[in-house]
């Protein structure tokens, strides 16, 4: 994949959400409380459009004042927009967070991820035959994720799955399909693999099992950074944590790794400077604070 075709892009399916993050217990918001666009792969597709990727982001149409809003978002984030003919609600993410991270969360309008079901997809084929790479998060349906492995696989392209929550660790081998890499963090690892993980050989013996054969795991660890764990039992990448600002908002932070990680793969990086540009570049997100218009404008080259 390094380098890719300039003709060709990465594609990627989610929905797009209207994020509400605050501390205090969920119906009881107190300051600091953020209201900000999200969701898992549009993170990561904004995170591409200002590393200049030129991603295409598939998504069900949305309805209502804020839908209409949507178009113009993921343009001035330089990213080209596939709405497929199903309408939804623009969907709601409520988050309690404490430290920074969530602690309980409720999410609104699931059926955005639903509706982007394999039948669909199928009348719409052909509008991934010019990817570079596919791209979805474990928020999506078992069968449209493997729907989105199976297109990969005759393409030719690799497909990349970024986990979206604890509660859908399932989804990372979407009918026992396998991505070629996998980016998640050590507690869903751990859940995944059913042990405590409480070592780093215990938990690289688990990531070399979750990718395709060749593939590649991306661990988060939070504070010591992350690793990079091949599936053919290569060496692994060590990250160490980019030094930055204590107390941030790090909702969202591995949506934005895992989206300049992908960039600097396209760019034609090798793992470990792709790894280690993708930490930097989360850090000087994560430290601007994302309080402006144009939050992702920091990652740009």
């Amino acid at each position: 994949m390094p380098g890719g075709s300039s003709r060709r892009r990465p594609i990627l399916l989610g929905t797009v959400t209207l994020d509400f993050l605050h501390e205090g217990p969920l119906g009881d918001g107190r300051d600091p409380a953020v209201l900000r666009w999200g969701g898992v792969a549009h993170n990561a597709a904004c995170a591409l459009g200002a590393r200049g990727a030129r991603p295409t982001f598939v998504t069900a149409e949305y309805a209502g004042e804020l839908g209409a809003a949507v178009g113009g978002h993921l343009a001035h984030n330089r990213v080209g927009w596939l709405r497929l003919p199903v309408r939804s609600n623009l969907p709601v993410f409520h988050a309690q967070l404490v430290d920074g991270s969530v602690a309980d969360k409720r999410f609104f309008a699931a059926q955005a991820q639903s509706l982007l079901s394999p039948a669909l997809l199928d009348r719409f084929r052909g509008a991934f035959e010019d990817a570079s790479v596919i791209v979805a998060g474990t928020d999506s349906e078992a069968g449209t994720l493997a729907w989105l492995a199976d297109t990969a696989h005759a393409l030719g392209v690799p497909f990349w799955l970024l986990s979206a929550d604890p509660n859908t660790v399932a989804q990372l081998r979407p009918d026992g399909r396998s991505a070629d890499l996998v980016a998640l963090n050590r507690h869903e690892l751990a859940l995944w693999a059913e042990e405590e993980l409480t070592g780093r050989d215990e938990l690289v013996k688990a990531a070399r099992r979750l990718p395709a054969p060749g593939g590649h795991c991306l661990v988060t660890l939070g504070e010591l950074g992350s690793l990079l764990v091949p599936a053919d039992g290569s060496e692994v990448v060590v990250q160490p944590a980019v030094a930055g600002p204590g107390e941030v908002v790090t909702v969202g932070a591995g949506d934005v790794l895992f989206g300049c990680l992908l960039a600097g793969r396209l760019a034609g990086l090798e793992w470990a400077p792709a790894l280690k540009q993708a930490s930097e570049l989360t850090t000087g997100f994560l430290a601007a604070g994302g309080d402006g218009a144009s939050p992702y404008d920091v990652l740009s080259p």
